[in-house]
């Protein structure tokens, strides 16, 4: 798995139940490092990387700058996938949906997670 530029590492409560939503939205976790008491997740998306999920306590302790960074700070990400339309009609039952729209062609679809980030869906683009 090559590694992102830029690699997500979302604040959460409960990282399990972050973990078990995204898995019903096609992700795949895996444990981050050997250490069981280290909560952070990597999820993948059709095997490559998307972000990690980190339990919010352990990522304040880490980087105390964060102390009072609310999880769900403001702030979007967004999903490539390669047949949108499929897509959006298997997550949209399990999703609080926020907006849907077009814009310069592109369709979009935007929903929020358990925990309040706002993630993006958009088609693969192949340039």
């Amino acid at each position: 798995m090559k590694p992102p530029v830029i690699a997500p590492c979302l604040g959460v409560p409960d990282t399990q139940a972050t973990v078990d939503f995204y898995e019903k939205l096609g992700f795949t976790a895996l444990p981050a490092s050997d250490d069981p008491s280290d909560d952070l997740r990597i999820l993948l998306f059709e095997g490559e990387f998307a972000l990690m999920v980190y339990r919010d306590e352990q990522l304040r302790d880490w980087l105390p700058v964060l102390k009072d960074t609310p999880v769900g700070a403001f702030g979007m990400f967004y999903l490539a996938v390669d047949d949108l339309d499929a897509y959006i009609e298997r997550i949209r039952p399990l999703v609080t949906v926020q907006k849907e729209a077009e814009h310069e062609g592109a369709k979009l679809f935007y929903f929020t997670d358990l925990n309040g980030y706002v993630i993006g869906v958009n088609q693969k683009r192949t340039r």
